[in-house]
């Protein structure tokens, strides 16, 4: 006799998948009125800028009213927050990993624990390959001081195609991912120099593909602007443009969407190209595609609607 068995379903309906993750970076400009509902998905607050001179010292520190303290001590419930530590210049960055590390881990520590931080966000920028082993030094160094036990320590990359050959020199990726538990990769300021967009899908999507030889998805960030360019006849640099800027040129002006995502503003005499909603949308699908740990919005009070 053939005895039918019957399997049992599985009543637990398919897990949604994860959300993801947003990191948030914060100048004092960023204290707008709605600060708060800003952060409202924040999981990481990174807040800057401080800086460190060639001999290990904080020359320079965020400057924040008793009002802004206290908002960013309510906003850092439920979330890691982390300053932003970069270099006074690249001259004083270069000499600073070659010859005062120890002087500015101990600098660093001592403000970790000053101020109760989660971790610790490295942004060394516009150095060169001569700086790159001294910088895993550094960063060794850092990871392995006492005080950094239980914390976090991520840094700021220029994505592989960005730069340079000497600047892209600069983060070695292979020696980067021992001594790092997060990067973050600016994958902003596609153009600069010469007008064009300040990002594009189809780069960002290149460059991680080409960081993740090296460097684990899940403990890679998505860097995401929320600003743009415009470059005026005459002028050899371009100014910075907020998304709310960009829109008040696209009323009066119009606009369209680029290939690369962004905006661009039809306007002869000027060249604009600025991220908006849309674009920010598009990079965190991408960055959910990409299974990377989640997207890092350079910077809070430049994004219009969120």
């Amino acid at each position: 006799m053939i005895v039918g068995v019957r399997c049992k379903q599985n009543s637990n309906p398919p897990s949604a998948p994860a959300p993801v993750r947003s990191w948030l970076y914060i100048l004092p400009e960023s204290f707008l009125p709605d600060f708060e509902t800003r952060l409202a998905n924040a999981d990481v607050l990174c807040i800057g800028v401080f800086r460190l001179n060639q001999i290990g010292q904080l020359t320079a520190k965020p400057t924040l009213t008793r009002d802004q303290k206290s908002r960013l001590t309510n906003a850092r419930m439920n979330r890691k927050i982390y300053p932003l530590i970069s270099l006074t210049n690249a001259y004083d960055g270069a000499q600073l990993l070659a010859n005062n590390s120890r002087r500015a881990v101990t600098t660093l520590v001592a403000l970790l624990k000053e101020e109760s931080y989660d971790g610790l966000h490295i942004d060394f920028e516009y150095l060169t390959g001569r700086s790159s082993d001294h910088y895993v030094s550094f960063l060794k160094l850092l990871k392995e001081h006492p005080g950094m036990q239980g914390k976090t320590l991520s840094i700021a990359a220029n994505p592989p195609l960005q730069g340079t050959a000497e600047q892209i020199a600069f983060f070695d990726l292979q020696k980067l991912d021992l001594v790092t538990d997060e990067i973050v990769f600016m994958t902003y300021d596609y153009h600069m120099e010469r007008a064009g967009p300040v990002t594009h899908l189809g780069w960002a999507e290149e460059n991680m593909k080409l960081a993740f030889r090296h460097i684990r998805p899940e403990k890679v960030w998505l860097g995401v602007p929320a600003y743009g360019y415009e470059w005026k006849p005459g002028s050899t640099r371009p100014s910075v443009l907020s998304e709310a800027q960009g829109l008040e040129l696209c009323k009066r002006y119009g606009c369209k969407r680029h290939d690369s995502g962004c905006l661009t503003v039809n306007s002869q005499g000027r060249q604009v190209y600025f991220a908006d909603k849309e674009t920010r949308i598009s990079m965190r699908d991408l960055a959910k595609r990409l299974g990377v740990r989640g997207t890092a919005l350079w910077r809070v009070g430049f994004e219009a609607t969120f």
